[in-house]
């Protein structure tokens, strides 16, 4: 009897001391995008310190392919423990309703635990093309129908998925022309006249606008960026709430992770938020942390599911048929 009743109480006592006891192995970030991209950058950056808060190693693990569904992929397969986690995106949502046979539903498939960082985007053409601002842009597109092209990181992503919508809201007859690397090819392509305009994530653009080489014309965040304080927003450019399409990047878990496992997750990431070495790297790659949507899982959560319904409403704008 004494030991049957040691055995019930220490398998009463076990869940509850592993939880107790995480972390007690490295964590891991899978990040669905090559390494040295923008975005790989900054998770590694968040997780130095989201390690530190956590008391863990934290590893970053990039698992790069068809429009990140490889990670998701990798992620959703991985044990409800805590100990993978996802570098999920508003990517995710575009892959999700331009390609329902994917199966990746960000939403269902994963408990959301903290934002990390927005990645606004920049409506961009060349330096010395005819284009000084939004109006004019819309203007000399509707002046030359089938005539002018937008360039794009390629189909589904981003900067095509905003451009698409920019076309479309304004009755514009455009061409797609998708980049193999808009990094690379935004200054050449816009220069020579093979692109007219395009929308890459401010990073992408900054060093281009640096030198002099492209124009910026509108950004897709909420407010101004203090980088570029004469740049405005596209909201106040079109005079259209609609235009605040803000990349992103947050933290996720497989769904079925135990709720006090999630809640520490989310202290640890939003004291790495906070901290100032996060805002340096954000601040460098022009990204931000103002104005988070929610460092806890209950105001992410409810973010992700507004976020779902808004690319869910541009995809469907796009045209392009889902497959």
């Amino acid at each position: 009897m004494l030991v049957a009743a040691i055995s019930v109480s220490a398998s009463v006592l076990a869940p509850a001391f592993a939880q107790e006891s995480y972390p007690n192995r490295p964590v891991r970030i899978i990040v669905p995008w090559s390494a040295g991209s923008g975005i790989d950058v900054q998770v590694r950056q968040f997780a130095r310190q989201f390690g530190e808060a956590l008391g863990a190693t934290v590893v970053v693990e990039n698992k790069a392919g068809a429009g990140s569904q490889v990670g998701y992929e990798v992620a959703v397969q991985a044990q409800p423990d805590g100990y993978t986690l996802f570098a999920g995106t508003n990517a995710n949502f575009i892959h999700q309703y331009m390609r329902p046979s994917s199966k990746i539903d960000l939403a269902r498939d994963m408990t959301a635990v903290s934002f990390m960082f927005w990645m606004p985007q920049v409506l961009v053409v060349a330096a010395d093309g005819p284009a000084k601002d939004v109006a004019s842009l819309v203007a000399w597109a509707k002046a030359n129908p089938g005539r002018l092209n937008y360039g794009s990181g390629g189909v589904g992503t981003g900067s095509h998925m905003i451009a698409s919508a920019i076309a479309t809201r304004n009755g514009l007859e455009v061409v797609h022309v998708p980049l193999r690397s808009l990094t690379a090819e935004l200054g050449p392509m816009l220069t020579r006249g093979d692109i007219h305009f395009t929308v890459p994530v401010t990073g992408v653009a900054a060093a281009q606008l640096s030198r002099g080489i492209v124009r910026a014309l509108a950004v897709t965040s909420e407010k101004r960026l203090p980088q570029w304080p004469d740049v405005p927003t596209m909201a106040e450019a079109f005079d259209d709430d609609r235009y605040v399409i803000n990349s992103w990047t947050g933290l996720f878990t497989p769904a079925g992770t135990p709720a006090d496992i999630v809640r520490k997750l989310a202290e640890a990431a939003a004291r790495a938020v906070g901290t100032p070495e996060h805002r340096a790297s954000a601040d460098t790659l022009f990204f931000s942390i103002d104005d988070a949507p929610a460092t806890n899982p209950e105001e992410f959560g409810r973010f992700i599911r507004t976020e779902s319904e808004k690319w869910r409403e541009i995809v469907a704008e796009s045209g392009i048929e889902p497959h």
